[in-house]
This record gives structure tokens, C-alpha cells and sequence, in this order.
């Protein structure tokens, strides 16, 4: 060899620890903007507890009473029963032998339900409605038409929001 010396290089190595922070800052980084953007929905989501707006307490009453209205007009006492409360309701099991004699008289019925107002607190709630309802007798005869502004009072369940009361029940007779 001619006075030349061969020197070996390497690849060049990061000083210890430079380059190692950059990865574990974003994952920081990110954690806390995961965390802040989780507690702000946390936030605008309504809590289980908090009362209905009016929007809302409408649509309430509304499914509700539609599930009496599908039930009379489909001719089915059980599915017009559904959305009272058999825990809750004082007399439920009198005002399910009221109902099944009032399907009884009848062959079918035709139904009108306005909604006039619902307002409701937490895990309560009232509306007024006005009903028509015409009933076709079982053994002829003319149909009868009744109609009446009936007042509900509604709890929220287990099962969620039931009916727990309904006046006059008469009007069911």
C-alpha cells in the first residue's frame, strides 16, 4: 500500500435521545386533543336527567299517543295497552278489563288524536289531547262518535317513557 489508508465509514448515528421526543410529543399532543374533543361532547350531550325541550316532549307524547291510536284502529287491545305503565298505573288491571269490554262492543274504530300541549320535567310528564273516536257496534246498530280532551300523565321507565294515568277513563267505556 502506497501511503494511502482506507478509513471505514458508517452510516451516521443519532446523538442519544435526539429524535425519540418528536414521536412521543404528537402522541401527547393528541391524547389531550382526543380527551379535550371527548369532554366537550360529554358536555353537550343532555344527561338522562335533564327535562325534555318542547320539541322534544312533543315527540314524546306524540309516539305514545299514536301507539293507542295504531291500537284501536288496528283492532288490537294488547298493542293499545302497550304504552301504559302496568307497574305504575293505579288500577291498570281494571283499566285493562275496561278496555278489552270496550273492544268487546265493537268491531273497529276509526281515531283522530291532536296533540294541544305536552310539557314535561325530568322523568315526568302531562298532555292534554283531543280524541274523536267512532266505534262500529259488534251487532249493528248506528256507530257511536265520541270525542274529548284527555289528559295523560307520563313517567319515564325502565323501558322508557309510559303512560301512567289517563282521564277521564270513562271515555274508554
Amino acid at each position: 500500500m502506497s501511503g494511502l489508508s482506507v478509513r471505514k465509514t458508517y452510516p451516521r448515528q443519532p446523538k442519544r435521545g435526539a429524535g425519540r421526543g418528536a414521536p412521543s410529543i404528537c402522541i401527547t399532543v393528541t391524547a389531550i386533543v382526543l380527551l379535550a374533543c371527548s369532554i366537550q361532547i360529554a358536555s353537550a350531550a343532555p344527561s338522562p336527567d335533564a327535562p325534555a325541550d318542547a320539541f322534544s316532549s312533543n315527540q314524546i307524547a306524540e309516539k305514545l299517543l299514536n301507539q293507542i291510536r295504531d291500537g284501536l284502529q288496528a283492532y288490537n287491545s294488547r298493542k293499545m295497552l302497550a304504552p301504559f305503565d302496568r307497574e305504575g298505573m293505579q288500577g291498570y288491571l281494571a283499566f285493562q278489563d275496561q278496555i278489552e269490554a270496550f273492544f268487546a262492543q265493537y268491531e273497529s274504530f276509526r281515531v283522530a288524536i291532536k296533540l294541544e300541549e305536552s310539557s314535561f320535567e325530568q322523568d315526568k310528564g302531562t298532555a292534554t289531547a283531543s280524541f274523536r273516536l267512532e266505534g262500529i257496534p259488534r251487532y249493528g246498530g248506528p256507530a257511536i262518535r265520541r270525542e274529548g280532551e284527555l289528559i295523560f300523565e307520563f313517567s319515564r321507565t325502565r323501558s322508557g317513557w309510559k303512560i301512567r294515568d289517563v282521564s277521564p277513563r270513562s271515555f274508554f267505556s
